[in-house]
């Protein structure tokens, strides 16, 4: 602004001092002044293009920050409002526990201390003994770095209610299958017994026994997979070839097709016990073609191109008594998932209805 002033005082000086020689009648000079006027002109001219050029480019990027501080501002506001209506309690705190910011969930949780409020001296030794559990919740922490110190980032998720909801709701279904399968069996023993007890009920007593006798195996089997499917022993790892396991699964399903070598330590009998299931389902499920695979790292595919599984039926693939076939148990997957836990690892499926099945199994 300094420079742009200086320019209009000259301006208008040589303005002045042209307007006196031309009165004055000094031709050279009043040519001389008028080429430095229309110099200076031309600068003064240069420069206000570049400040109104500069002008409309800081119009502009004050629009964009405008839009970048709006959609800050809402993303602030998405935020505030996400930490402080979830039901886990999140603390920003000091190295020393005292809080910076906590949300709704974790004010009970927070103790004065010097007129401040600090994390619970239990919440900090859990932290600095990398516990991933303090009082039935579960911990997890983040260091960074804001304004050049050090914060604790503190979450704490209230993990006990959740595991009484699922155990609740894993009983209820346990009820369910229960009493579907026990009503299903006593239901036409009570009704054949109140024929035979009948004083005219002549005819047809050894069919009548013979049905009872079936619905009784039927309801001891029921109970025996379900004694089968909790008390499962603990594996007894050995360590053996992988092509040991594969010749007999082979033996039994002579169609099917397997892959790999390498030493796989587990339960032999146990884990031939799950490929024999997996493969006895591909079959049933109307697959051509079977392949058990192993990556020589403790890796065993099961590949199948059956029928595939929708996505609801992958979702309760592995829960106890939940079963698609109408002559099935529900027992197996979920017996070779508890195996495959037993022996700490993990068995996972991924399908699609009308291409096939994939189930992994990493010891």
């Amino acid at each position: 602004m300094k420079t742009f002033a200086l320019y209009i005082v000259g301006l208008v000086a040589l303005m002045a001092a042209l307007a006196v020689s031309i009165h004055a009648r000094l031709v050279w000079t009043s040519i001389a002044l008028g080429v430095v006027l229309l110099w200076l002109c031309a600068q003064l001219y240069g420069r206000m293009s570049r400040m109104l050029y500069a002008y409309h480019e800081t119009e502009k990027e004050n629009e964009h920050l405008h839009v970048r501080l709006t959609e800050a501002k809402r993303q602030l506001q998405y935020m505030q409002q996400l930490t402080e209506n979830v039901d886990t309690a999140l603390f920003v705190c000091a190295t020393n526990g005292r809080i910076d910011w906590m949300n709704h969930a974790a004010t009970a949780l927070s103790s004065p201390k010097k007129g401040e409020d600090y994390i619970p001296e239990k919440i900090l030794q859990a932290i600095a003994h990398h516990d991933d559990v303090v009082d039935g919740c579960a911990l997890s922490t983040v260091l960074l770095r804001i304004d050049g110190q050090q914060r604790l980032v503190v979450a704490l998720k209230d993990v006990a209610m959740l595991m009484q909801r699922q155990e609740m709701e894993a009983w209820q279904q346990l009820i369910r299958v229960l009493t579907h399968e026990i009503m299903n069996s006593l239901t036409p023993i009570i009704s054949i017994s109140e024929t035979l007890t009948h004083p005219t009920a002549t005819e047809g007593t050894s069919e009548a026994f013979a049905v009872i006798n079936r619905r009784c195996h039927a309801l001891l089997d029921f109970v025996e997979s379900y004694r089968q499917l909790t008390r499962i022993k603990n594996p007894e790892k050995t360590t053996f070839p992988a092509s040991e396991l594969f010749a007999h699964v082979t033996t039994l399903y002579p169609q099917v097709k397997t892959q790999g070598e390498g030493m796989l330590t587990a339960d032999r009998a146990q884990l031939e016990q799950v490929l024999i299931n997996l493969v006895k389902n591909a079959c049933e499920s109307g697959a051509t073609e079977v392949q058990v695979i192993t990556n020589g790292d403790g890796e065993i595919c099961v590949c199948d191109n059956g029928s595939g599984m929708s996505p609801d039926v992958i979702d309760h693939a592995f829960i106890p008594f939940f079963t698609t076939k109408p002559s099935g148990t529900g027992i197996g997957l979920a017996l070779c998932r508890q195996i495959i836990l037993k022996h700490g690892g993990t068995i996972s499926v991924d399908s699609q209805e009308g291409k096939g099945t994939t189930f992994t199994i990493s010891l």
